[in-house]
C-alpha cells in the first residue's frame, strides 16, 4: 500500500493513510481472472462446508456442540491455508495489498455464504446467526473470518515445498 500524495494526512495516521487505485485493480480483472477467483471462493466454501459436516457428525458426539465448534476452528483455518497455498500461485497475485484484498473479500464471501446457508438450508433465525458471530458468547465464527482474511498472504510466506 502506498500513500497518495494528495491524501489528507492527519494525526496518528499521518504516514499510513492507504491509497487504493481502484482503476488499477479493475484493469487487472478479466474474465479468466474472475473465473479463477470464483473457483477459489467455491473451493474454500466446499472445504469449510465439509469441515462443518465432519464437526457435526463426529465431534459433536465426542465433545459436545459448543466445544466442537471451538475445536473445529483449527482444521477450518488449516483447510483454508492449504487451499490458499496450492491455489493462490495459480491466480497469480503476489503483492501484499492484492493478497489482503483477496483475503478480506474471501472472509466477506464466507460470512455471506454462512448466513445464506444458515437461513436457507438450516432455517435458522437471525438471532441464532448473530449468536454464532458473537465472540463474547464463546462462538469463534467471527474470529475465524478475521483469521481467514490473512490466509492468502500467509500462504505465500510459507516455504514452497511442492512447487
Amino acid at each position: 500500500m502506498t500513500s497518495h500524495p494528495k491524501a489528507k494526512r492527519t494525526g496518528l495516521f499521518e504516514n499510513t493513510l492507504p491509497y487504493f487505485n481502484f482503476r488499477e485493480i479493475i484493469s487487472k480483472m478479466d474474465t479468466h481472472f474472475l473465473i479463477k477467483i470464483i473457483c477459489f471462493y467455491t473451493l474454500v466454501a466446499a472445504c469449510e462446508t465439509l469441515n462443518g459436516i465432519a464437526r457435526t457428525v463426529y465431534l459433536n458426539k465426542c465433545l459436545g456442540a459448543m466445544l466442537a465448534k471451538r475445536v473445529s476452528l483449527i482444521p477450518a483455518i488449516l483447510l483454508c491455508l492449504a487451499v490458499c497455498y496450492f491455489y493462490i500461485p495459480l491466480i497469480g497475485l503476489t503483492s501484499n495489498r492484492d493478497l489482503m484484498v483477496l483475503g478480506i473479500s474471501l472472509s466477506l464471501f464466507m460470512l455471506a455464504f454462512d448466513v445464506i446457508l444458515a437461513r436457507c438450508v438450516m432455517k435458522s433465525d437471525w438471532s441464532a446467526i448473530l449468536d454464532e458471530l458473537n465472540i463474547l458468547k464463546g462462538n469463534l465464527l467471527g474470529l475465524g473470518a478475521i483469521i481467514m482474511a490473512f490466509c492468502p498472504l500467509l500462504s505465500l510466506k510459507l516455504p514452497r515445498v511442492f512447487f
